[in-house]
C-alpha cells in the first residue's frame, strides 16, 4: 500500500536532485521512482472512471479515491502498468532513441505523480505544475548538456534588473539561447510566456534566445457532468505570435484540436507539435 509519506517524499526527491544538478542520473532515477510509485498507488487503491469526451476522436479517464476525482488522462497516451514505463524510460535513457510507445512513456511519467498528488491533497495545486517544470527543465537540460538558470539580467532606463523566468539555457558558441516556458495549461496568464520573450528579444536582440514553450494540456473536467473539454484561444495565440513577439516551438503532450488546426492553417506563423518531436528538431532547431 502506498501512503501519503511515499508520495510526499518522492515528490521532495525530485525537487531536491533536479535543482542540485538538472542533468544528473540522480534526478532521472527520482523522477521515473516518483512515477512507477504514483502508478502503483494508482493501478492498486484507485477506481478508474470513464469520462464523457467532448473532444474529438480522444477518450479520457480519472481516477478516483473517496469523494476527490482526478484531473482527466488521454487513455490512449496513459500506460497503467509501473514495470512498462519503467523498462521504457530505461531503454530510452540507455539509446536516446524514440521507440515504439515513447510519447505514451513521456505522457505517462509527466501525468502519473499530479494525479496521485491531487489524491492525496486536492488543495496542492502548486505540487503538480512544480512536478512537470522539473520532468521538462531535466529532460532539456539533459538533451542539451546545459544547466539552467532562472535569472535574466536586463537594463531598464539604465538600472540594473533581475527577472525570474522559469529555464533559460545558455548555450554554446554561436547557437542561441533557450527560453523554456513551461505550464500545465495556458488558461492562466499565457501571455506571460510572450511578455518574457519580448523582454529578452528587446534586451538582447531577437534571435539570441528562442523562446520554446511546453505545456501539458489545455483540457477541463466538469466537476459533476464528468465531461471534459478543451479550452483554447487560437485567435489570441495567432495575435501574440504575429504582434507580440515569436515563439518557436510549443510543445504539448496532450495536442489540442484547435492547436493542431491553427498549425496547420498558419504553419509560417506558428509551430505547434507533440512533445516528443521535441527529441528529433534538436539539431534542426539548431540548439545542440
Amino acid at each position: 500500500m502506498v501512503d501519503y509519506e511515499e508520495i510526499r517524499d518522492a515528490y521532495g526527491e525530485v525537487k531536491s536532485t533536479c535543482r542540485n544538478d538538472w542533468c544528473s542520473d540522480a534526478a532521472s532515477r527520482a523522477i521515473i521512482h516518483f512515477a512507477v510509485t504514483s502508478l502503483q498507488f494508482l493501478s492498486t487503491e484507485c477506481k478508474q472512471i470513464a469520462l464523457t469526451s467532448l473532444v474529438p476522436n480522444k477518450k479520457y479517464i480519472s481516477f478516483s479515491r473517496g469523494d476527490i476525482v482526478t484531473r482527466p488522462a488521454n487513455y490512449d497516451s496513459f500506460v497503467l502498468d509501473p514495470e512498462q514505463i519503467a523498462r521504457d524510460w530505461q531503454s530510452w535513457r540507455r539509446t536516446s532513441r524514440n521507440t515504439v510507445g515513447f510519447g505514451q512513456m513521456l505522457y505517462t511519467v509527466a501525468l502519473a505523480p499530479c494525479l496521485a498528488m491531487e489524491l492525496f491533497d486536492r488543495n496542492n495545486k502548486k505540487g503538480p505544475a512544480t512536478y512537470f517544470e522539473c520532468m521538462i527543465g531535466h529532460l532539456f537540460a539533459k538533451s542539451l548538456g546545459i544547466q539552467p538558470t532562472k535569472q535574466a539580467e536586463l537594463s531598464a532606463s539604465g538600472h540594473p534588473v533581475r527577472m525570474t523566468m522559469d529555464f533559460l539555457f545558455e548555450t554554446a558558441g554561436n547557437t542561441p539561447d533557450i527560453h523554456l516556458p513551461v505550464k500545465m495549461s495556458t488558461r492562466e496568464r499565457v501571455v506571460q510566456a510572450w511578455a518574457h520573450q519580448r523582454l529578452l528579444d528587446s534586451a538582447y536582440g531577437e534571435g539570441r534566445y528562442k523562446g520554446i514553450m511546453v505545456v501539458f494540456s489545455e483540457t477541463k473536467l466538469g466537476s459533476r457532468s464528468h465531461e471534459v473539454v478543451e479550452i483554447c484561444v487560437p485567435d489570441q495565440w495567432l495575435v501574440y505570435q504575429s504582434l507580440l513577439c515569436r515563439m518557436e516551438r510549443i510543445y504539448y503532450f496532450d495536442m489540442p484540436v484547435r492547436y493542431q488546426e491553427l498549425t496547420d492553417e498558419f504553419p509560417s506563423v506558428i509551430q505547434i507539435k507533440p512533445f516528443q518531436e521535441f527529441f528529433t528538431e534538436i539539431t534542426s532547431l539548431a540548439i545542440h
